[in-house]
């Protein structure tokens, strides 16, 4: 076996082990679904049918299959010792996560400092950090120290764990992202020759996939928060590996472009939230994220209005891939240029803002959600 068939190999396996985990949960939800299953009534429920919320069993059983099937294809070495320590680091946010799935008692508070711990983690274990690289004035000069700059990451860490807790509102959307995300981020690695973190970006790309064959289109499982922060983390800590790995060729920025979309959807969201005239916790759940409003106002009022339920759900996702896919282009064309990489930063929060007010604009149309 050649190399180019053990890479694929281990793609496959970790592909198949989370989408027949996944696909096997979904079956059993009679067994296990008094703790796992995700009520369809709530703010931002846009499903008819109660769903089992762990779909982060799946994807620990597809890394868990990476990681084994890592040591049967060559890859001892650096690769599987680093996708180890990914795993281990991971471990607290997955933890504090799927408590939340199961007993839904897990303060928000809680689950955010499982997250900055698990990045920090991720930082020490690797010993990758956002560094000296970020061209802004003072800040570069602190975290060219050690404990401050693994402080920082580990702050960036949490946020973009978060971001896709914060998308994961309709069928395929979350996982959609999150494979282009790590897809962007392999072509990347390769294009500055670093196939390491091009690898990591792959092997974790093909676990969302085979999550995502059973959460999309008809979503018999959802990721749950488990699920969501993990991706999250695995997303921020391969970014901040390849930014940390390529200084001068990669800048911390274009990394942020990569995961525009989720990223600014939670800045917008704090700011909508906190300078309502009713003042919202930032924190707290709403349903008028801009895929809350593409479901309602666009898919459910204009184009699928007498579709079934799970049609009008899957149909949200692809608007929101497209959207996604707009700032990780700046990332793939300047990951070296502050200048360029800022500029489409910008452009790409103008498109979110313009794109929320137009569709905000468009007339109110009362339509059960699904």
């Amino acid at each position: 076996m050649n190399i180019i068939e053990s890479y694929f190999s281990v793609f496959f396996i970790g592909l198949a082990a989370a989408s027949v985990c996944a696909a096997f949960l979904a079956a059993t939800k009679r067994w296990h679904g008094e703790l796992s299953l995700d009520a369809s009534s709530g703010i931002q429920k846009f499903h008819t049918t109660p769903t089992p919320r762990i779909g982060g069993l799946s994807l620990l059983a597809g890394a868990l299959a990476v990681y084994i099937s890592l040591g049967t294809r060559g890859f001892e070495g650096e690769l599987k010792q680093s996708f180890g320590l990914l795993l281990l680091a991971c471990l607290p946010a997955f933890v504090f996560g799927l408590l939340e799935d199961f007993t839904k008692k897990v303060s928000v508070k809680a689950r955010l400092m499982a997250t900055l711990f698990s990045g920090a983690l991720g930082c020490a274990a690797l010993g990758n950090w956002i560094g000296p690289y970020t061209n802004v004035p003072g800040l570069d000069y602190l975290l060219a120290y050690a404990p401050l700059g693994i402080a920082f990451t580990a702050f960036c860490i949490a946020g973009v764990s978060n971001s896709i807790n914060i998308i994961d509102g309709f069928n395929g959307l979350a996982s959609g992202v999150v494979v282009l995300i790590l897809s962007t981020l392999a072509i990347i690695a390769f294009k500055v020759a670093d196939p390491l973190v091009g690898m990591l970006a792959l092997c974790g790309g093909a676990i969302a996939l085979g999550f995502m064959l059973v959460n999309f289109p008809k979503g018999y499982i959802f990721l749950g928060d488990a699920g969501a922060y993990s991706l999250g983390f695995y997303v921020a800590m391969v970014s901040v590996m390849l930014t940390s790995r390529n200084p001068g060729e990669v800048s911390p920025w274009a990394m942020m472009l990569v995961s525009g979309y989720p990223v600014i959807e939670t800045l917008f969201s704090i700011y909508r939230r906190v300078t309502r005239k009713r003042k919202h916790h930032p924190g707290a759940p709403d349903a008028s994220h801009l895929h809350s409003l593409v479901y309602r106002r666009i898919v459910s009022r204009r184009l699928l209005p007498g579709a079934k339920p799970w049609i009008r759900n899957a149909a949200t996702a692809p608007f929101m891939w497209a959207y996604a896919a707009v700032p990780m282009l700046g990332g793939v064309f300047w990951p070296a240029s502050l200048v360029m990489v800022m500029c489409w930063l910008a452009f790409s929060f103008v498109l979110y803002q313009q794109s929320y007010k137009k569709i905000l604009s468009l007339s109110v149309f009362v339509y059960r959600t699904a």
